[in-house]
């Protein structure tokens, strides 16, 4: 009798602990929000070394990319690291995004040298390569603000 007392409670307290998806997605949220905040860092320093490469300043491009860029992507990757969402959900968007940032440091060196090398072919592909990062960036974005 005392275990069946004991089971019914257990049950009972699990499921009034329980919260529903909205309320874990939201949970999530602010982990995933962070995680963003430094993609768009990243972005936003590629637009501005995008910008100094289309003035003709190769080393403005390269300073923008080292002092700006690459922390902000490393430092995305390393909360991507630490973050646990309690949702596959939020698990989901933790590696869209994760996956973006990688992607934007894969591309460092090649945009870089195209850079350095001053060749408008390198250069197109490498920026056009920053682009399409960007597309699914604002898809994974979209994704979380709009919590789908």
């Amino acid at each position: 009798m005392t275990l069946r007392i004991a089971f019914a409670a257990a049950l009972v307290a699990s499921v009034a602990c329980t919260k529903a998806e909205p309320e874990l997605r939201a949970e999530d949220r602010p982990d995933l929000t962070k995680l963003v905040e430094q993609d768009i860092r990243a972005s936003k320093a590629m637009h501005a070394a995008d910008d100094a490469v289309a003035r003709g300043d190769a080393k403005a491009a390269l300073d923008l990319v080292d002092a700006q860029a690459r922390p902000a992507i490393d430092e995305g990757l390393r909360l991507a690291d630490g973050t646990a969402p309690r949702t596959a959900w939020g698990r989901a968007k933790r590696d869209a995004v994760a996956a973006v940032l990688r992607d934007r440091k894969n591309e460092l060196p090649r945009y870089t040298e195209a850079v350095k090398s001053g060749d408008a072919e390198k250069l197109l592909a490498a920026i056009q390569a920053q682009a399409e990062i960007e597309r699914r960036a604002l898809v994974a974005v979209a994704g979380i603000e709009q919590g789908r």
